[in-house]
């Protein structure tokens, strides 16, 4: 009997082994990718994360720096007006009329107004919402009456404040952001109209006392500033319409939206 021809049983064992072979290899070099491709981009996160940590620190020194100058602006202002409020003062002059008007002791029976002087000296000078004035030893009053002096991990209360001026979206939990793109004039007539509101009382205002420290929320009745920080930003930055307010006495500790 004849034997059986065994060499088409090779080739086709020998062509599946090379498929298999070919087919393994192209899947080792797809995982191989994929998983370049993953560290890569851990890698590249991880690089600009190192970067945001990096900048951070010179992006908030840039902040109070610029806050600091606006200060230094405030004051500079201030002093300018009260300067030109003199002059003018001086350099009015006097018409016949006034001086006509004028008496003295020996042909009127009224005595002269005392400390005249001292009063025009120590008087202050009006200012409007969103204005400050210098108190001296670095504490600034408001138009309405508060005032915010040196605290907080900021080393003063009005830069600490103004941290609220603007988004901080990778700070953790809510992060309250005033209307006005970071206008410190904006934020402070908004806390004002807080402040006046709260002393007035009313349905829309919450007061409580915590030790020396009064909090009160404000329900301002409008939109004055949008919810930020991480949670804020997964809510889709919702709208703020009420305005929490720290003090001890009329000394600010904090003011920032809800």
């Amino acid at each position: 009997m004849n034997q059986p021809n065994k060499r088409p049983r090779t080739k086709i064992s020998s062509l599946g082994w090379t498929v298999t072979v070919v087919l393994f290899l192209i899947i080792y070099l797809v995982i191989q990718g994929e998983r370049n491709h993953t560290n890569d981009q851990s890698v590249l996160n991880s690089e600009e994360s190192r970067a945001q940590n990096v900048l951070d620190p010179f992006k908030e020194a840039s902040r109070q720096s610029n806050l600091e100058k606006e200060l230094e602006a405030q004051q500079s202002d201030l002093v300018q007006q009260n300067e030109t409020d003199i002059s003018k003062s001086k350099n009015y002059p006097v018409t016949s009329s006034q001086v006509s008007k004028k008496q003295t002791p020996a042909n009127s029976n009224r005595p002269p107004p005392r400390n005249s002087s001292k009063q025009s000296k120590t008087a202050k000078p009006s200012l409007e919402l969103g204005q400050l004035r210098d108190l001296g030893s670095k504490v600034w009053e408001s138009a309405a009456g508060l005032k915010y002096g040196p605290g907080s991990r900021e080393k003063h209360r009005l830069l600490h404040v103004m941290r609220h001026a603007e988004d901080q979206p990778n700070r953790p939990g809510k992060h309250g952001v005033f209307a006005g793109e970071g206008n410190r004039k904006k934020v402070l007539v908004l806390i004002d109209e807080a402040y006046l509101q709260a002393n007035k009382g009313g349905k829309n205002v919450e007061k409580k006392k915590e030790r020396n420290r009064i909090v009160y929320t404000v329900d301002m009745g409008r939109r004055i500033g949008f919810v930020g920080g991480q949670v804020g930003n997964k809510q889709g930055k919702p709208p703020a319409f009420k305005i929490r307010l720290i003090l001890e006495g009329t000394n600010v500790i904090t003011a920032f939206p809800l």
